[in-house]
């Protein structure tokens, strides 16, 4: 969903194209052995480096949260939590970064105005709810699915319209439930089959706009 495969295949062709290519690059039997073992020692140096940077870069890019907001779930990684708001956090437990798959959590307004009005400046400038773990919960019984949308609206007319026709043929046969599942790249859905949390499956349906 987040293009973690693709990432991290992008690091491995760089690290094949900052080691062996360069290797026979630079290769030749008439250096001295001073020059080649500098040389090599420049590419081992670069090759870590960028080792380093990639594997970084993947690590910040995974999906530490999905958060229920209202009637969504909203995909959050690591680089999207400061430092500062998981110290404000509303529970030990999602005062740090996951390495171990996404927290499901469920989110609470504040009650405060000014809080609340503070939040709703922030969405505009890019920051949601999902972002701030003092306002994270555990979800309530049957809270996702008491908000989720029935199998007929996913299978509407508008939605097919808008997504390509061989993502329906995967969709379980039995009766389910969907949520939209937004994240940085735009949105899928979650299907839950006879309202069972348990069996979640994700399909890269657009539940709005068109098809990209």
């Amino acid at each position: 969903m987040l293009g973690g495969v693709e990432l991290y295949q992008l690091v491995l062709i760089v690290e094949i194209c900052l080691g062996p290519l360069m290797s026979l690059v630079i290769f030749n039997p008439k250096k001295p052995r001073s020059e080649l073992i500098r040389d090599y020692s420049i590419i081992g140096v670069i090759q870590v480096a960028a080792l380093v940077y990639g594997v970084s870069t993947v690590a910040d890019s995974r999906p530490v949260v999905l958060a229920f907001v209202k009637d969504r779930i909203e995909v959050v990684s690591a680089f999207e939590l400061d430092d500062e708001d998981l110290e404000a956090a509303s529970d030990d437990k999602y005062a740090q970064k996951s390495w171990f798959g996404p927290l499901d959590v469920c989110t609470e307004s504040p009650a405060d105005p000014k809080e609340k009005s503070d939040l709703i400046f922030s969405a505009i400038d890019g920051k949601d709810i999902q972002m701030f773990p003092k306002y994270y919960r555990e979800c309530k019984n049957k809270e996702l699915i008491e908000r989720s949308f029935d199998k007929g609206l996913l299978l509407s007319e508008t939605v097919q319209a808008n997504n390509p026709p061989e993502v329906f043929e995967e969709l379980p046969k039995e009766d389910f439930v969907w949520l939209p599942v937004t994240h940085r790249f735009g949105a899928w859905v979650v299907v839950f089959p006879n309202k069972d949390i348990s069996k979640a499956q994700y399909f890269p349906i657009e539940p709005w706009g068109s098809a990209n």
